[in-house]
């Protein structure tokens, strides 16, 4: 009994054994890939919420503000047009840098599921050489 060889597994065994990991390595890949992708999610959802609440900020209070500086410009002696003219200015400048802020968030770079790609590379890799 102790002098028998050990026996190897058979072809079938080992491929069975191959597709049962490779199917494994699938599911895995896709849980993560699922997990990544909401934190992705939630990234672009933070980048819609700070446009939303700049165009809030924007809609909401501009109109008075800008109606006081123009009142402000007037009664320092600027001429009503060119009150208007610098008031629009600058809050052309505050729109810009709120939608460059929102916009960056939802920069395609930042919404990549870098982390499931090189997994997915590196266990194509592994199933290829175990194919092979």
């Amino acid at each position: 009994m102790l002098n028998q060889p050990l026996r190897r597994p058979g072809v079938v065994t080992l491929t069975t054994a191959a597709f049962s990991q490779t199917a494994d390595l699938i599911q895995a890949e896709f849980r993560l890939a699922r997990a990544e992708l909401a934190e992705k999610m939630s990234a672009f959802r933070s980048g819609m919420i700070m446009i939303l609440l700049g165009a809030i900020f924007l809609i909401a209070a501009l109109g008075m503000i800008l109606q006081a500086l123009v009142s402000i410009l007037i009664n320092a002696g600027v001429s009503p047009p060119a009150a208007i003219l610098l008031v629009a200015g600058g809050a052309a400048v505050v729109g810009l840098v709120l939608f460059l802020v929102g916009q960056n968030r939802l920069n395609p770079s930042e919404l990549t599921p870098d982390r499931t790609l090189n997994s997915l590379s590196r266990d194509s890799r592994m199933v290829k050489e175990t194919l092979k």
